[in-house]
C-alpha cells in the first residue's frame, strides 16, 4: 500500500522530490544471474528515486562487473493503475544501520511519454499533499 512519507519540508529543487512510500521491485543482472528484490521508495522525482533497502540488494549491486552499476525498477504511484518500468543507474548508497541502507538511483531511459506521465502524476501528488488530501482517495 502506497502512502506519503511522514517528513515534510519545503523543497527548493528545480525538479522537486515527492515524499512517496510505495513498493518497488528491483531487477538486477549480477554475475550472470537475474535477481529480483522487493523494497520501498522514500521519495521520487522526475530524474530519480531513493529507496530504503537491505544489505542483500546492496551486495548484489556491488557484485556487478559493469560500472556504473545498473538495475531495472518497477513501481506504481498512488492512484495510478499502470506500473512505471524504468532503467536506472546507481548514484550512491549509504548505510543507515547494520542491515538498512539508503539507495539513490538515477532514471536513465525515460522516453518522452513516460517522462510526461511521471511529471503529471508527481505534480498531482505534490498538489494534493500540500492540501493534506490522500492521493488514493481521489483516484478512480
Amino acid at each position: 500500500m502506497a502512502k506519503q512519507s511522514k517528513t515534510q519540508h519545503a523543497e527548493r529543487r528545480v525538479l522537486p522530490r515527492c515524499p512517496i512510500d510505495t513498493d518497488v521491485e528491483v531487477a538486477i543482472n549480477s554475475q550472470g544471474a537475474d535477481m529480483q528484490f522487493q523494497t520501498s521508495s522514500t521519495n521520487i522525482s522526475l530524474r530519480g528515486i531513493e529507496l530504503s533497502c537491505d544489505d542483500a540488494l546492496i551486495q548484489t549491486i556491488l557484485a556487478q562487473k559493469i560500472y556504473p552499476h545498473v538495475c531495472n525498477i518497477r513501481f506504481k504511484l498512488p492512484g495510478c493503475v499502470k506500473d512505471f518500468e524504468i532503467q536506472t543507474q546507481v548514484v550512491t548508497h549509504r548505510r543507515l544501520s547494520q542491515h538498512n541502507y539508503q539507495l539513490v538511483l538515477l532514471f536513465t531511459s525515460l522516453n518522452k511519454s513516460v517522462q510526461e506521465k511521471l511529471l503529471n502524476e508527481l505534480a498531482s501528488f505534490r498538489v494534493m499533499t500540500i492540501h493534506g488530501d490522500a492521493r488514493t482517495a481521489l483516484a478512480g
